[in-house]
């Protein structure tokens, strides 16, 4: 009883935590599969699946706005301005701290464990996307760094080029159908839209019951391990708060810029799963080629107009990608 205490603690301490990281060093909700850290999308830039039928309306490829949908910007700027004054006052002091104290290998080897853990449900989710090259890179890539890389805590699996790969529900929502979806600022959490804190959301209940499936004496190791990385996932947003604290300094309108950033991240691993899904692939080849054979200059579905960047949305942009791999 005391050894449950002890672990149901550590995950509460934990996930207050990690949602106060969140707010400025995340594009999304708690766990945030979807929006905290970078995806490596070059594994899927090649659609080789063949399209199918799929669970819903999904052929029906509608193109996307240039800009975030916030039909609810007043309040999310309302809840924007608590959020910052919250970090202000909490998480990059708290950031500060960590970047100083604690040397560089051990903060990616952190990370690196914390993205090990997450590795499954990014591989349940490719299934559901018929994703099948992402979810079979994802194997390889958990297999390698759980045993070589020591439960993770080394990122062999990138060194023999199996890129990390996207992947969570409200991205298997989007493939599945389920499109347009208003940008939410949640307080404490900060920038996610409604699908994704959906989707969030599946994720983590359905995380809930899979100890009780395993035996006794896995079970227990399995829940230890779940414990450590739910304590050490904060940890892993930290080293890009100072940079959040440098840009918010230097933003006439740090929201709208903020909006932009997430957005286009999240539109770039969106697409990626329309060109490599099962479901989807064929139809975006189609609707490509046939842009193409116009000659003219129209976008095809999903296709953002390029727009020149300034040097703070540069900046964002790449810390928010973060490395390519």
């Amino acid at each position: 009883m005391r050894v449950d205490a002890l672990s149901g603690f550590g995950k509460a301490a934990a996930i207050v935590l990690a949602a106060a990281l969140s707010a400025c060093a995340s594009t999304g909700p708690l766990p945030s599969p979807d929006l905290v850290g970078s995806r490596d999308s070059s594994a899927g830039a090649k659609a080789t699946n063949t399209a199918l039928d799929a669970p819903t309306d999904a052929a029906s490829l509608p193109g996307e706005p240039g800009d975030a949908y916030d039909p609810f910007e007043r309040m999310n700027r309302a809840t924007f301005e608590r959020n910052e004054r919250f970090n202000r006052a909490v998480v990059y002091p708290l950031a500060t701290g960590y970047h100083n104290n604690v040397p560089e290998p051990v903060r990616n080897s952190i990370e690196n464990f914390v993205s090990n853990l997450a590795e499954p449900m990014v591989f349940a989710n490719d299934l559901l996307q018929l994703r099948l090259n992402a979810a079979a890179t994802t194997v390889g890539r958990f297999a390698i760094n759980s045993t070589i890389g020591l439960a993770g805590l080394a990122d062999v699996a990138t060194r023999q080029n199996l890129a990390q790969q996207s992947g969570d529900f409200g991205q298997t929502l989007y493939v599945w159908g389920v499109r347009k979806s208003p940008y939410l600022v949640v307080p404490i959490i900060g920038p996610t839209n409604l699908r994704d804190l959906f989707g969030t959301t599946v994720e983590v209940v359905a995380s809930i019951p899979a100890g009780n499936l395993l035996p006794t004496q896995i079970a227990s190791a399995a829940n230890n391990i779940t414990v450590a990385g739910t304590i050490a996932s904060p940890f892993t947003k930290l080293d890009d708060v100072g940079d959040m604290q440098e840009l918010e300094a230097s933003s006439v309108d740090f929201y709208t810029m903020l909006r932009s950033v997430v957005d286009q991240k999240r539109q770039a691993e969106l697409r990626e799963a329309l060109e490599t899904s099962g479901w989807t692939a064929a139809k975006y080849r189609l609707n490509s080629a046939g842009a193409a054979g116009t000659g003219s200059t129209a976008l095809v579905p999903f296709q953002q107009a390029p727009a020149p960047k300034t040097a703070s949305e540069e900046f964002m942009a790449n810390t928010f990608q973060g490395d390519a791999n």
